[in-house]
């Protein structure tokens, strides 16, 4: 029994069929819906989620990732399973389709149909191995206008079967992309984004069981996504608004940092400028203070040459006094000398010298011998104290020791330490076996002359310090011995716990190294599959792309696809297909340029062609004559105004003259250069400026002559033709001869034949256009029609060219189109790049494995290693094993470190006092026998000064007056001597300085007259350099107000250095120091670039150049020249006229397109979307669960929306912007203005539609709660709750959104589909029935799946069910075939033959779904 095929019932698109061909466990299965609606039901296993997972969303998605596909999203179940069915499939290979058939009723009561489907091939190994979509107004079936998906063999189509099949009525599609926008234009036209987030809540409705993962984010979201946007023809003028005000604020930004680099240039040039200034002005100023000191210096050195010869005058008259008195003085001491008291003074002197050294060497005996015994009574008191010190020493060394000896005996140390440290530290031992006997004190009852105690010697002294230095040293080597050994065992211990931390790292590496090996297998093997379904695909989408173009086709495109085919699997060099298709593109556009520019050269010939038409036209238009064509060699101006006219105008033919001849004798008139020969007045040549033929009279011709033939013609008209006399003209005509017989040496004749004196020529002409004026008017006619008929095909090929460089452009931009679209090899490169780093990384894992493996055997070894070197270590050592115990003898051996350091000074005081015992014994000793010797020297001295001073006395009282005398006068006379010595000293030491002082005076003198000389020539150089400087402009620069001589005159010193110095005194507090002059003069190069990149950017300029040693600035600003000063005024004046006018423009934006379009489409939204939810939860409130629960949505302000949104929104509603008054138009416009500012913050460098589309969506300021009212109160329907109800309160509130999705499609007619997997599990049957009621009631076509449901219920008017069996091990599913109408549920027959049916038949109620197997 054959069924007919569905027909729509409504005008808008309901789905009537979807079908598997060669997919899953179906060979070609349909499954047909009623009113819009189908079930599949059927227990777990038969596989009713998997017909909806192939058919819906999937067919207006297009996308094959699993979580996608499937709806429970699980990314191990992948598309080619459902082909080749894990290796079930006795093939290699499978193709298959999945197709959905729409249809609606049109006005006119005809039906129209869109089917919709996609073609999977899969290849084991590979995985799909491709896929492509496909849109057609065609039906699925057999018979004309439809559609088979298989042929005759029951084979199912290649891709280019389908394309065949198609072609004309359809379109094959090989990306999803392309495919969904068909879809979407087809059916929906919500555009890219809003389609895709309806298959995103499609997708979303489809899962299983939804109620186990409530969302309210996700349900506000998928509600938010439902309502309509801004129209983007709003977003769009806005955005164009708003992109022409970034135009000019960026132009008004670059303006303003135009102005900010004068400004920061200027700011550098003035302090540069005043560093120069201060340089330039400070040459001057030191000069000319050079030059004033040098003035005073000369003064001063005058004065004192002056002074200096004077000095010598008084000098030398004191010398000759002096040496008079000097020669008397010598006489006197001369004679006193030679007297007889002179050797009686003698002895005398003899006998006084003797007494006084023998009582000084008496008294310095007796002083020597006392000071002696104060020595030796001071030497027996130290005495006495070294020995009370050695006693203390040696209790005190006593106690020490046996302190050391309770540390060693804890150290471990015990015996090293009594035998090598404190054996050579007993002071018995040291002295023999007992101290020595006690020092009896003098003042102890000892006589005063005994002799001290005896006391130990030098040599048991040394024996005591080698003693104790062997003592220290065996210590330090005791001590050392046992921290060695303490060291050594810590480091064993640690380097042991090391290596067991380094063998158990290495064990967990390379655990995890093996772990890595075994997930990269999978990655690798991944991503090889996705290589080779990557690999096919860029080399069908290449053959498809070049198949496809118009311009770009390669020569030999087998050959192409055959390197591309090759090329994908290595990537070896480039792109085949690339440089292919860029060889030809380069090929076509050559082809292209070289035509147009050929084009080009002919509009431009046939455009001056027509200029020059135009202008002869308009010319003879206006009644003006033709005048031969002007020979290049004419420079003479025949402008109005010049006396004369060539022949032409002035004569014309003579009556009887027939119309042959004339034309001929023009010709040859006009080949010869008569015609157009200038005639004057008196027929000379009177004007020599320029260059020109003339006609001047010459000698008449014996014989015919062309006068005969012409006769004057001249316009009275004419000024400059009527100075010519018609005598003058005839004279002329006489002189040429017509025809050769006349002899002349010019002549013409009508044959067109000419002779000018050695030239002789022909030519021809079909008529006279020059002379006569009848001639002259039919010309200008003729002439007329003739530029007439040339400017109109001049305007023909001209418009032909055109049209075929529209042509050219147009193939040009397919051309490039086509290479631009040319399939990219980014995913290939990829799936290359992807599958090289996982063997790349396999081979590193795999070494990286081996390597840990031998170190983790390496590091066993090691620890083994380790704790036996600790264990054999410790046993010869003696030494603990253990961390603690070992801490515990470090601290005794430190114990011991400090009994040691208080061991050493003890013996080292008792040395040392046993040394000074020593010491004070042998002191005493020597300072007594010293005593004793001084002692008898001081007796033996006085003895001797006595007997000397007597003698003294006895010669004193006999000669003494006598020699007295003598000695006063000798005394004096030498006084007097010494005297005269000094004086003529001194005055030869003056008179040498005064010399000195002369000739350096001189000698000054000439220099500085040198120095003032050149100081003079150096003042000028520096004053002219101030001036050469001022001239620059930047004295101006650096101090405005300053008054300056003029620089274009010399300048005297006087003011110059007045300048300087008014300089300096303002710029004291600039530094010009050379490293500060150095620097600005390195930064000015890079000031002065960014000064010249921010003018440029406006069409200024600025040029530098340096002069006077500095560097001069001048700016190009708006066409004039101008110093750097005024170009931050010019700059500031330029950006506050353009930020006025920047205000004004953005005024006019928030006027016109803020404040009127905008607001006005929120308003209309923003209503519209009030009022949809109110209807939403009018359905709603209809019905409640059959426990009382109900649901709303409420859709209020987010907690997180902008400031301000709620003020807004109020004045939004309230009224029309018309309405509005300031404030509120303000207030909007502020909000508004706010959101695209935070907009532009966020995305400084994307587009502004995108901004405004962001700022402007009302519905993120929005958010939806989905509401539950139960026991009397509303609550969060995603709070604790039934099973039920939390199925209903999840998918409740998403077919309100997909309702509202489909009501704001641009397609009046649009389908209203969701999908349901496992719909309402868990809910009562009155819910259900409410649900399925409510689906009604949103006018929602819908296609689910349910294990128990059946969905036979009142509020349902009709539906299609599909009940699945399946048996294990039978390749094939079983499928029977139910309908509701609305009041009973009966079986419906199977669709399988309904493809054959010709007319509508009966249905057979009795009739039952068939099972068939796709294979034995």
């Amino acid at each position: 029994m054959t069924a007919p095929l569905p027909e729509p019932g409504r005008e808008r698109w309901q789905p009537l069929r979807v079908g598997l061909v060669d997919l899953f466990y179906y060979e070609d299965e349909q499954f047909w819906f009623r009113d819009g609606r189908l079930l599949l039901r059927g227990n777990n296993g038969t596989g009713k989620s998997k017909v909806l997972a192939l058919t819906l969303p999937f067919l207006l998605d297009g996308e094959l990732s699993a979580h996608r596909v499937e709806p429970d999203g699980d990314p191990k179940k992948r598309m080619e399973w459902n082909l080749l069915l894990g290796g079930e499939y006795p093939h290699g290979e499978r193709l298959g389709y999945a197709w959905i058939e729409f249809g609606r009723r049109t006005a006119g009561g005809g039906a129209e149909f869109r089917t919709l489907g996609c073609g999977l091939k899969a290849v084991s190994g590979r995985g799909i191995a491709r896929h492509w979509y496909f849109s057609t107004p065609q039906r699925i079936g057999s018979g004309d206008d439809r559609i088979s998906l298989l042929d005759a063999t029951r084979t199912a189509l290649s891709r280019d079967r389908l394309a065949d099949a198609v072609e004309g009525r359809g379109m094959v599609y090989d990306r999803a992309r392309d495919y969904r926008r068909a879809v979407d234009e087809a059916l929906f036209g919500l555009g890219e984004q809003r389609y895709g987030a309806l298959v995103d809540l499609l997708v979303q409705l489809r899962q299983p069981q939804l109620s186990k993962r409530p969302s309210e984010t996700a349900l506000s979201r998928a509600l938010t996504e439902s309502l309509p946007p801004v129209d983007q023809a709003v977003i769009a003028d806005v955005a164009e608004a708003y992109r022409e005000l970034e135009d000019d604020e960026t132009e008004l930004n670059a303006m303003a940092d135009a102005e900010r680099a004068a400004s920061a240039f200027l700011g550098h040039y003035r302090d540069y400028a005043r560093a120069a200034a201060r340089r330039a002005a400070r040459p001057p100023r030191t000069e000319h203070s050079r030059y004033e000191r040098l003035t005073t210096d000369r003064n001063e050195a005058e004065a004192a040459r002056a002074g200096a010869e004077a000095a010598l005058v008084d000098l030398e008259a004191r010398a000759g006094d002096l040496a008079e008195r000097v020669a008397r003085l010598h006489g006197q001491d001369q004679t006193l000398r030679r007297s007889p008291e002179m050797d009686s003074a003698r002895d005398l002197d003899r006998a006084r010298t003797e007494a006084e050294r023998t009582a000084a060497r008496a008294a310095q005996a007796a002083g020597d011998a006392a000071r002696a015994g104060q020595d030796a009574a001071r030497a027996e008191h130290r005495h006495d104290q070294a020995r009370r010190r050695l006693d203390d020493a040696a209790a005190d060394l006593g106690a020490v020791r046996e302190k050391a000896a309770g540390a060693a005996a804890r150290a471990g140390v015990e015996a090293d330490h009594r035998h090598g440290v404190d054996a050579p530290l007993d002071p018995g031992r040291a002295h023999g076996g007992e101290h020595a006997a006690p020092v009896p004190r003098t003042g102890d009852g000892a006589g005063a002359g005994q002799p001290p105690s005896p006391a130990p010697g030098a040599d048991h002294t040394e024996r005591s310090d080698r003693r104790a230095s062997r003592a220290r040293e065996a210590a330090e080597a005791l001590v050392g011995r046992r921290t060695r050994a303490l060291d050594h065992t810590a480091d064993l211990i640690t380097a042991a716990e090391r290596t067991r931390t380094e063998h158990r790292g290495a064990l967990q590496r390379l655990e995890d190294t093996e772990g890595e090996l075994a997930d990269l297998a999978d990655r690798r093997a991944a991503a090889e599959q996705h290589l080779a379904g990557t690999a096919e695909a860029h080399v069908l989408a290449v053959r498809d792309h070049l198949g496809g173009c118009a311009e770009l086709r390669p020569q030999d495109p087998e050959s192409t696809l055959d390197l591309v085919a090759a090329w994908v699997t290595t990537l070896d060099g480039p792109d085949p297909a690339r440089l292919r298709a860029q060889e030809t593109a380069q090929q076509v556009e050559a082809g292209l340029a070289a035509r147009e520019a050929e084009l080009g050269l002919t509009r431009t010939a046939l455009d001056r062609d027509r200029q020059d038409l135009e202008a002869e036209r308009d010319a003879l238009a206006a009644g003006g004559q033709g005048a031969p064509p002007a020979p290049h060699t004419r420079t003479a101006d025949r402008a109005p105004g010049r006396p004369g006219a060539p022949l032409w105008k002035l004569v014309d033919f003579a009556d009887h003259l027939g119309p042959a001849p004339r034309a001929m004798l023009e010709a040859a008139l006009e080949a010869s250069g008569l015609l157009d020969a200038w005639v004057g007045p008196d027929g000379a040549l009177t004007d020599p400026a320029g260059h020109d033929v003339r006609a001047v009279p010459g000698d008449p011709v014996n014989g015919p002559h062309l006068g005969t033939l012409l006769r004057p013609a001249v316009d009275p008209h004419d000024t400059d033709a009527r100075a010519v006399a018609p005598a003058t003209l005839r004279s002329l005509l006489a002189g040429i001869g017509l025809g050769p017989d006349t002899g002349a040496a010019t002549w013409v004749d009508t044959d067109g034949s000419f002779q000018v004196g050695v030239l002789r020529g022909t030519w021809s002409k079909d008529e006279a256009r020059h002379l006569g004026e009848g001639a002259r008017e039919q010309a200008r006619r003729d002439r007329l029609a003739l530029i007439a008929s040339r400017l109109e095909d001049i305007a023909h090929r001209d418009q032909d060219a055109e049209r075929e460089l529209a042509g050219l452009a147009r193939r040009r931009t397919a051309l490039r189109a086509e290479l631009a679209a040319l399939p990219d090899d980014t995913a290939l490169r990829a799936a290359h790049a992807a599958v090289a780093d996982a063997v790349r990384t396999a081979v590193a894992l795999t070494r990286r494995r081996d390597e840990r493996a031998a170190r983790a055997e390496q590091a066993r070894q090691h620890r083994q290693d380790a704790e036996r070197e600790l264990a054999d270590a410790s046993a010869e050592l003696g030494t603990p094993t253990e961390p603690a115990a070992l801490a515990a003898h470090r601290d005794a051996l430190a114990a011991y470190r400090v009994a040691l350091a208080g061991l050493w000074p003890a013996a080292r005081t008792h040395a040392e006092a046993l040394r000074a015992l020593a010491d004070e014994h042998g002191e005493a000793e020597r300072t007594r026998d010293v005593a004793d010797d001084l002692a008898e020297r001081a007796e033996q001295a006085r003895l001797e000064a006595s007997a000397a001073d007597q003698r003294h006395t006895t010669l004193g009282e006999t000669v003494g007056a006598a020699v007295a005398e003598l000695n006063r006068r000798l005394a004096r006379v030498e006084a007097d001597l010494r005297a005269a010595r000094a004086e003529e000293k001194a005055l030869g030491q003056d008179r040498t300085d005064a010399l000195d002082r002369r000739g350096r005076a001189a000698g000054r003198v000439e220099t500085l007259d040198a120095d003032i000389t050149e100081s003079i020539r150096s003042r000028a150089e520096a004053i002219e350099g101030l001036r050469a400087f001022s001239g620059t402009g930047l004295m101006e620069v650096a101090l405005p107000d300053l008054d300056t001589p003029d620089p274009g005159q010399p300048w005297a010193a006087d003011p110059a250095v007045r300048l300087a110095r008014a300089v300096e005194r303002e710029l004291d507090g600039t530094d010009d120091s050379p490293q500060v002059w150095d620097r600005l003069q390195k930064n000015l190069s890079q000031q002065f670039k960014n000064l010249q990149d921010a003018l440029s950017r406006h069409g200024h300029g600025a040029t530098s150049w340096p002069e006077a040693g500095v560097i001069i600035v001048r700016v190009t600003f708006q066409g004039r020249e101008q110093p750097v000063p005024e170009l931050a005024g010019a700059l500031a004046a330029e950006v506050a006229a353009r930020r006025s006018l920047l205000s004004a423009r953005e005024r006019e934006v928030l006027e016109n397109h803020l404040l009127t379009e905008v607001t006005g489409t929120l308003q209309e939204l923003i209503a519209t979307a009030e009022r949809q939810v109110l209807r939403m939860n009018g359905e709603l409130e209809d019905r409640p669960t059959s426990t009382g629960m109900r649901l709303r949505l409420s859709w209020r302000l987010r907690k997180d929306a902008p400031e301000g949104v709620d003020t807004a929104r109020d004045r939004l509603l309230r009224q029309t912007a018309d309405a509005w008054s300031q404030g509120d138009r303000a207030a909007v416009g502020d909000f508004l203005q706010r959101l695209i500012e935070q907009e532009r913050a966020k995305d400084p460098t994307g587009s502004w539609f995108d901004r405004l589309a962001r700022a402007l969506d009302y519905r993120s300021w929005h958010h939806f709660a989905v509401e539950r009212h139960q026991h009397g109160q509303w609550s969060s329907a995603t709070g604790p709750a039934s099973g039920g109800e939390r199925v209903l309160s999840a998918s409740v509130p998403l077919f309100a959104a997909a309702s509202s999705y489909y009501a704001t499609a641009s397609n009046p007619h649009a389908p209203r589909l969701i999908t349901l997997d496992e719909a309402f599990a868990g809910v009562d049957d009155d819910s259900r029935a409410k649900c399925l009621g409510l689906l009604r009631a949103f006018d929602l076509d819908v296609a689910m799946t349910s294990e128990r449901e059946w969905g036979c219920y009142p509020q349902v008017p009709g539906l299609a069910i599909a009940q699945l069996s399946r048996v294990d091990g039978v390749p094939a599913v079983l499928v029977t075939r139910w309908e509701w109408d609305g009041r009973e549920r009966f079986l419906s027959v199977d669709p399988a033959a309904s493809d054959h049916a010709d007319t509508d038949a009966e249905p057979d109620t009795g009739g039952t779904g068939g099972q068939e197997t796709l294979w034995s």
